[in-house]
Formats: C-alpha cells, structure tokens, sequence
C-alpha cells in the first residue's frame, strides 16, 4: 500500500505475486518452479527505477522497500533512499525489518505453458528423486556494511493436510554488498524443506543498527537498496547423503604455536572465531563441522565403530616441505571430537560425532570431528574428504571429487620448500579452489622454479569477517627470512579478488580482529633481508581507505605509496548512467619496472561489472600502470614503491587496483600477459625466475638484480636489465663513497647483461674485504645495492 504515510512499510500481505514451474531443463534432471510478480511493482511510479542490468534478461518486475520513504535520494535522484530506524539518533528500534512473501508454490507440478497456470504434474520416476532444492535471485546491493542495512531471505513449508504454515527457515544470516552492481545469489535449501511439500519463500530487508551500531557500522546512510529481480526455486534429483559446509567452519591453515620455536605444534583449528567481534580474544573453533543428509532415504544409515550416523572423515598428512618428516596416521590422529576407525597406513578414518550447540545438546543433521593439536609440525599438509551412507545403502563424498582427488586440506606453515608466501584472500569463490588460485597457479609454475613453488594460505570465507587471515595465527619471526635459515618469506603476494570487505584487516571493529595490516607492517620494516610485497584486488585500497586505523593508513601510503582515489573505474568514467569503460586497457609508464611498451585489458564485464579502484601515488609511490586517460585526466592503476626498513634492506612493494585474475591479453600471444607482469615483478623484487620467460626477450624494465653470490669469495656476478638502447653505468663504490671499480660506461644495446667482479679496482689490485655497493644508471633510472666481500 504505497499511499500509507508511514515510511516502514509491511509487505508481508502483497498479494501480486504468481508462481509457476517451468518446462522441465538440462536433460530432465532440474525442475523450475519460478516466484515472479505478475505486475510491475512500480512501473511508473517513478523516474531511475529502470533496469540496470546488463548482464542478465529479467523476467519480472523488480521488488524494492522504499515506496513510502521520506528520505529522497542523493545518488539516485528520483528515487528515495530505504528508510531509517524511528529513534532518536537514528539508532533506537524499532528498525525496518520488512520483507515480501510469495503464494504457495506446488513443488509437484510445473506449467506446460510457461506461465502462472501449474497445470502439469511432474512425472514419478522423476519426483520420486527430486530431493534438492535450490533458492536463487539477483540482488542489486549498494549496501556497504557501515550503513547495517541487510538482504535476508526465508523458506517454509505449507502442511499438505491442513494447509497450515511451518516456520520460517534460513541460514541465521543477514547479507550486505557494496558494489553498484547486480549479484546472482544461490542457495541450497533442502534441508529447510521438506521435499514435495508445497512451499513459500520471502525476501527482505532488515536494519540492523538498533543491534550493531558502533559495532559493524555507524548507519550514517542509506541508499535505494536492496533490488530483487529473477527470483527462483528449482529442484534438482538427489541420491545418496547430501552435503553441505561452510568454509569457516573446516580447518584453516596454521603457524606454528611458539612464535620461536618453529619446531612447536601446529593446532588444528577452524576459520571461525567463537568470541564476540567486540571480545579482542581470539578463540578458534576447535572441532570443524559438516551438514550431512539423506532426504530421500529418510536418514542416515547407523553403524561403524560407534553406532551412530556413519559419517566419516578420511585423513592423511604427509610432509610438502622436503624435512624428512614421516607421515601421519593412526589413532593418535584423534582429537576431542570423533572415534578411530581404522587406517591404511596413509588414510585414517574417523567416525565423525553429532555436533553440539554449545557443547551440550546435539544439532540435527551436523557432524563434527577433531585432530590432535599435538600432532602437526611446520612443513605438514593435513589432506581430508567426508564419506557417510544413507538407510538405502547409498554412499557419497565431500567433496563429490573425492575419489577423483579432489581434497579438503590445511597446511602448517612455514613448510621451509619456498621464500615466497602467497595469500589466497578469495580462496572457495568461483571454483572449489578459488578463482583466483586457478590463474595464479600456471603463473607461478611459469615463472618460478620448481624447487621455490609458493607456500599458500588460503583465508577461509574471508568476507565473513571471522577473524582469521594471517595476521591472527602468523607471527614476525615466523614470517621473516633470517639469515640462514630455510623458514620465512622475501615475497608476499595477496590477492583479494573482487571482495569489498575482508581484504587487508586491520583489528577494528569496522574490519575483524586478524590484524594483517600491523603483521605486514612488521615483516616489511622488520626483514634482514630485501623484501617484496605485491598487492591487488579490486577494492583493497578503497576497503584500507575506510578504515580509521593508523595501520591500514600506515601500509597503503607510508609503505606502499599508495592513496585512494576512487572505488570504481567504471563510476568515474560514467557508470551505468553514461556508459562507463568496463573493461580499461592498462598501460605501463616510462618510470615504471613495466615501461611503456606493456599494455594489457583488465576484464571488467559480466556475469557482474567489477569496481576497480583507482589509485594515486604518494610518499615513496611511482605510477607503474595507468587507465586509458578520462576527461583530460590520467589515473594509476598500479603504484610501485621502494622504501628502506628498520635493518638498512629495501621493502618493495607493488600495488594493482585489481585483481590478478582480471589480466588478459590483446591478443593471443606467448607468454600470456600475467606471465610476464608477474615475471618483471618477480625479478624486481630479486627473485630468480625461469629462464623460459626471460631468453631471448626485449626486457620490459630497466633493472639491477642482487649480486650472486653475495657474500663472495673470491668472485661474484652481477646482472642488469636494459630496456632500451642508450648509455648504461654500472660502479662499484666502497662504504666512504669512493670508486672503486668501473664496470661498465657506455652506450648497450636493449638486452639482459651480466658483470663478474673479482674484487679488483680499476688498477688491478685486489679490495680489502669488506661493504661495498654497486650503482646502476639507465634511461632516467638509477639502483644502487649492497654486497659483501669475506676474503
């Protein structure tokens, strides 16, 4: 009722929605049972409210809460923002919790016609199976977590015998976003339904600020948002125990316990934390926790070593580090949680318990195990898969690829195999391994020898903001690279994806407790060594940018020279409103390591435009990439720095405002455009690559790589990059800044060279052992590094 003067509207009595199921799709095996509204809920009413959504056909009207609202629009003129709580300040209840719910939906049948009429009964052999069900919709957000304004959604079933409704089910989530953009949600309900049971589902949203003001958010605004379009259920079949997790309730890779003893133990513990964001503890679930059902076979089948539900967990931990350490099985696997089945010599099984609400009463359908915490050592890799059987006899996986090799796994770091961290801050998005690692994977086996393969650290359900990226489990001396050791890390590299929240934490409220800001802060300033940091992700500098700690403020502009501009490329070019450049060609600048001959697109289209920031160099910054130039003015896209540490060593870093994962090539042309970005880094920040990427190749950058070896005796090999023909020098100076040697200074053509110095100066005479540095000029470019000789 749109004409109510009230700005908190109840749509739980709209009334315009028709539900039908579709023909039946993919082979028969899914079965569409569609929520649209049968008129326009507001074609008309007001201007801007057209579709925005280039990606997808909508079918329906779209659904939105805030006719009636008293508070217009400042970044939609036209429209009105969603309204805010009532109290005084802004923060008092009772807060908007509105939400629009759909007729009864016959999941037996399906329309023959398309249309609002179910007027066909879906065949037996196949409703006999359809046991999943799946709840999906497009959502536009443009909700960002300080404003508290929430999407929710709910399911219920209808009693088939007396009509009479079931409560309303769901995740106990609320869900936010905010990125301008359209984003397709898909959910697994069939463990909220019960199958061939009639159904309803509603969507909402809800103001949370009476509940987490200055805990989450300061509700200061409000936007439009939320928008629903395309809302679906379908039904697909099941056979066998079905499964379903979430990241941050399995196991998170791990340090070790003892910040200096990297021999100590290696807890086993989930992603999640169970204190309170506002509790400064951390306190990691101990046990992980699976959901496992049989809806058609009706339960689970009993037995094993216990009797109960035979659900198992298979684990195996075997040694990636190259230490010499056996692998592990047996009984002594066992934790708190679960019973010792057997074992092969690799894999143990473990029968899994019923999990417990707070330690006291089970939880249907929820399965936990644990491992020994006085078990693993850095350098393990603890592999795991869940099996379980239904009453019908039937057996299945999770993962479904478990017999393919497809395995859960964590691993205790540092394993001493690489000095290379990568942090896989989007890991379990897109793919079962993440996106982002599938392209990262080819690059760093491209570049980087075999015997130096990253460590990984996958941040499990880092949008969820549960307080356990690296920064909550690694510690300094655990991180750094100390001289002569086999342990910590020269290079970092941390890539969040298209994520909006959760990508460098800072420990505030605003952000979660893991502080990764301060952890990278230190092992930057802290290194004996020269240490490179590379950074990218769509919204990590505009993520940084909103928070007021001095640490996430420190990181991005002190030590990585980095200021925010703006949060979207395609906002500023002009948006949806003007067409804005989705997908910019990148191209590399005469004072960056790229030079100007690098050029490459960063794909911004569908299934959703990606909001890639745009930076600005400050402190010790350089500009390495920039964006096509926009209304007379260029913008970075990429910042690179140099910084000297705390130890006398330099701290480089390179920042992109997008994600690895975006880079593609103008065309098809070997090497592929990340091999050789990720190569020119990986080479500045010292790194020895592949020599498969860098013969016989014009080089991309101008550069002086460390000295080996270093210290020498009685020789050592200095080697340069040219980018371009012109006149190159390359000293050797000692501590008191006299020459001591000339090594080369004259004009080269563009190549890779190298120089051996046998620690003689230019008469002849051999140096003293000692300091010495080695300086290196090119084409406005100027390095200079330090080497030691012990005679």
């Amino acid at each position: 009722d749109e004409s109510t003067p009230d700005p908190v509207l109840d749509f739980e009595d709209f009334e315009d929605w028709t539900l039908y199921a579709t023909d039946n799709f993919a082979g028969g095996d899914i079965w569409h049972c569609i929520a649209n509204p049968a008129y326009g809920l507001f074609s008309g009413m007001m201007t801007n409210l057209t579709d925005k959504d280039p990606c997808t056909v909508n079918f329906g009207a779209q659904i939105v809460f805030f006719i009636g609202s008293t508070y217009p629009s400042a970044s939609y003129p036209g429209l009105f923002d969603t309204p805010f709580c009532t109290g005084p300040g802004n923060i008092s209840a009772p807060c908007q919790d509105e939400s629009i719910v759909s007729p009864v939906i016959d999941m037996t049948k399906y329309s023959t016609g398309r249309n609002e009429v179910q007027d066909g009964d879906i065949p037996a052999e196949h409703l006999s199976f359809l046991g999943g069900t799946v709840f999906t919709f497009t959502c536009y957000r443009d909700i960002p977590l300080p404003n508290l304004v929430f999407y929710t959604w709910d399911v219920r079933n209808i009693d088939p015998i007396d009509d009479c409704p079931g409560i309303w089910r769901n995740r106990s989530f609320v869900y936010y976003g905010g990125d301008k953009d359209y984003i397709f949600r898909g959910f697994d309900v069939s463990d909220l339904v019960i199958a061939n049971y009639p159904m309803q589902v509603r969507i909402g949203v809800s103001d949370m600020c009476d509940a987490w003001y200055d805990s989450y958010g300061d509700c200061a605004a409000h936007t439009p948002s939320p928008w629903f379009d395309n809302v679906r259920i379908e039904r697909y079949m099941v056979q066998g125990p079905q499964w379903a997790w979430r990241d941050l309730d399995i196991f998170q890779d791990n340090f070790p316990g003892v910040e200096f003893d990297l021999e100590s133990w290696v807890r086993a513990d989930a992603a999640n934390d169970l204190n309170a964001n506002d509790n400064p503890i951390i306190r990691p679930g101990d046990s992980i926790v699976v959901d496992c059902t049989s809806p058609l076979a009706g339960a689970l089948r009993n037995g094993g070593t216990t009797g109960d539900a035979e659900v198992y967990c298979h684990v195996r931990a075997t040694d990636i580090g190259g230490l010499g350490k056996p692998a592990l099985f047996g009984s002594d696997l066992v934790g708190t949680y679960g019973t010792y089945v057997s074992d092969n010599g690799e894999w143990t099984i473990i029968q899994c318990d019923s999990a417990l609400s707070a330690g006291v009463n089970v939880v249907d359908d929820k399965f936990m195990v644990d491992l020994n915490d006085s078990l693993f050592t850095r350098g393990y890799m603890v592999e795991y898969y869940f099996l379980a059987w239904d009453a019908d006899n039937f057996s299945s996986t999770l993962p479904r690829r478990a017999d393919e090799g497809t395995y859960f796994e964590f691993t205790c770091l540092p394993t001493g195999k690489s000095d290379i961290l990568y942090v896989d801050d989007f890991h379990g998005r897109g793919t079962f391994e993440g996106i982002t690692e599938t392209y990262w994977n080819p690059t760093f086996a491209a570049v980087i020898p075999p015997e130096n393969q990253p460590d990984r650290y996958d941040v499990n359900n880092a949008a969820s903001l549960v307080s356990n990226g690296p920064g909550s489990r690694a510690k300094l001396n655990q991180l750094r690279r100390n001289e002569g050791s086999n342990s910590g890390y020269t290079i970092i590299v941390w890539d969040s994806g298209n994520l909006s929240v959760g990508t460098i934490t800072d420990g505030s409220t605003l952000s979660d407790k893991s502080d990764d800001a301060t952890m990278l802060i230190n092992w930057l300033d802290q290194s004996e060594n020269d240490v490179g940091l590379f950074v990218c992700g769509d919204d990590v500098a505009e993520d940084l940018n909103r928070l007021p700690s001095t640490q996430a403020l420190e990181l991005m502009s002190t030590w990585c020279g980095v200021n925010f501009v703006e949060g979207s490329y395609f906002d500023l070019t002009g948006g949806r409103q003007a067409n804005g450049i989705v997908t910019p060609l990148i191209t590399g600048t005469v004072g960056g390591i790229f030079g100007s001959s690098l050029q490459f697109y960063t794909f911004g289209g569908c299934p959703i435009i990606n909001q890639f920031d745009v930076l600005a160099a400050t402190a010790n910054g350089t500009v390495a990439l920039e964006y096509p130039e926009y209304d007379g003015s260029t913008y970075a896209a990429g910042i690179q720095s140099i910084t000297p540490n705390a130890t006398g060593y330099d701290a480089k870093t390179m920042w992109f405002g997008f994600s690895f994962m975006y880079l593609r090539d103008m065309e098809a042309v070997a090497p592929n455009v990340r091999n050789v970005v990720w190569n020119d880094i990986f080479l500045w920040f010292n790194g020895i690559a592949n020599t498969a990427i860098t013969e016989d190749e014009v080089p991309r950058a101008n550069k002086l790589s460390q000295n080996f070896p270093n210290p020498f005796n009685p020789t050592t090999t200095i080697k340069f990059d040219v980018r371009a023909k012109g006149h190159v020098s390359l000293k050797i100076y000692n501590v008191a800044g006299q020459l001591v040697k000339t090594m080369a200074n004259e004009v080269m053509d563009a190549g890779s060279y190298s120089r051996e110095w046998t620690g003689s100066n230019n008469a002849g005479v051999k140096v003293a052992s000692g300091v010495y540095f080695y300086s290196f000029e090119a084409e406005n470019f100027k390095a200079t590094k330090k080497m030691v000789l012990l005679r």
